[in-house]
């Protein structure tokens, strides 16, 4: 287990102890914030709103893995009790600070489902999974997860989004 948090740690501040500079910083900042369920939100309504069925559609099965994703994150949360990084590493970079735990990443969970939706809809999967990739990366760069927390993450939020296409997909 040690080695696995050797690791854990080991990576998350090689990432964060980075060229930091105001630009990077902000950057980071901004590119978090595409895994906040209200630009998840936002992305459904703006499909919905959209107007042809199909956008509709997708809005809805978006929503229902964005509720999905949400829910899970935070009863994980609240089983594992993980505590954040630089709660643990003092010589980390803190960007920014969370009042929850560390594990899974909410953040990751909620852009990975974001991008599996709207991949597996429209195509175009590289481009879509560089939006999780970068607000994992943009989480270990303020501070506040470890590189497992963005991965769980990551896996949390396509597998509830493969789940609800596929259900969604037999029903």
């Amino acid at each position: 287990m040690s080695l696995l948090y050797s690791l854990d740690s080991g990576v998350l501040q090689l990432v964060n102890q980075s060229f930091h500079t105001p630009l990077l910083n902000s950057l980071a900042l901004l590119v978090s914030y595409m895994g906040v369920i209200y630009f998840g939100l936002a992305v459904v309504l703006v499909l919905y709103l959209s107007g042809d069925k199909k956008r509709k559609h997708v809005a809805l099965v978006l929503l229902v893995s964005l509720i999905l994703t949400f829910i899970v994150v935070h009863a994980l949360k609240i089983c594992v009790m993980r505590p954040r990084p630089y709660t643990v590493i003092d010589s980390l970079v803190v960007l920014a600070h969370e009042n929850d735990y560390s594990f899974p990443s909410g953040h990751t969970a909620i852009a990975s489902c974001i991008a599996w939706v709207l991949a597996r809809n429209y195509g175009n999967y590289k481009y879509f999974m560089l939006i999780p990739f970068m607000v994992a990366l943009s989480r270990l760069y303020l501070g506040v997860h470890y590189p497992s927390d963005v991965i769980c993450g990551f896996m949390c939020g396509m597998v509830i989004a493969l789940l609800v296409g596929y259900l969604d997909n037999n029903h």
